[in-house]
């Protein structure tokens, strides 16, 4: 059996509201994901799938519980040392993109493989931005890209450090209709050719339909069930 590389217990994670009071947005008993698996995750606006994602990556720590990744207790670690594990072990695609502005793309990649523990590889970063299209594109800055340009350099940089998981929210939400399918399968190829496994957040049943496996947040979260629960 393939080895876990996501697994989360007992994870809780709760906001302030105005006026004192507290949201639970995440509360989930167990989550795992294995080497090479490819999941879709779906759910309602607002029911914590962006904040899922935070807390797996490390950028958000949970109020409790454990989150580890590739056998690396992210609970356990400072800031520093969780941030050379999303750069070492992660890929990320975040709606935001959070392109650097005055780079260009193939810099925005090579940047993304400096924070890692390889060499910076530049046939490696080109060929990743001419499979998700860009191949003409290399040397345009963000401003020179439309947004669904900039998303697939987010799609290429995200694979740049052959990471061990890939964290996707909504990656093809604004990219044109001729291009989304060559992000899904680009995605979809790579992690499968180097067995990493890929946690796509979407709201396209397309998209979703293509996962072998295919979860609604609702299936795992507490909190998430308990905000769509009818009066």
């Amino acid at each position: 059996m393939p080895a876990p590389v996501i697994e989360l217990h007992d994870v809780r994670k709760s906001f302030p509201l105005p006026g004192g009071e507290t949201v639970r947005v995440l509360d989930v008993d167990s989550f795992v994901m294995t080497a090479g698996e490819q999941c879709a995750l779906e759910g309602q606006s607002g029911s914590g799938k962006s904040t899922l994602l935070h807390v797996i990556s490390g950028i958000m720590r949970p109020d409790s519980g454990r989150v580890v990744v590739d056998g690396i207790d992210l609970t356990r670690l400072d800031e520093a040392r969780r941030d050379r594990v999303r750069a070492d072990q992660l890929g990320l695609v975040f709606q935001q993109f959070n392109l650097l502005p005055g780079f260009t793309a193939l810099e925005n990649v090579l940047v993304a493989m400096s924070f890692g523990s390889g060499r910076p590889d530049r046939d490696r970063a080109a060929g990743l931005l001419a499979a998700v299209g860009l191949a003409d594109r290399l040397h345009h800055k963000p401003a020179a890209l439309s947004i669904g340009q900039q998303q697939r350099v987010a799609v290429a940089r995200a694979l740049a450090n052959r990471p061990r998981v890939i964290l996707a929210d909504e990656p093809t939400a604004s990219i044109d209709p001729a291009h989304q399918q060559q992000v899904i399968d680009l995605l979809k190829n790579t992690c499968a050719e180097e067995r990493v496994a890929l946690l796509v957040v979407t709201h396209a049943p397309e998209v979703a339909g293509q996962f072998p496996r295919r979860l609604r947040l609702e299936d795992f979260n507490r909190a998430a069930r308990a905000a769509v629960r009818p009066a």
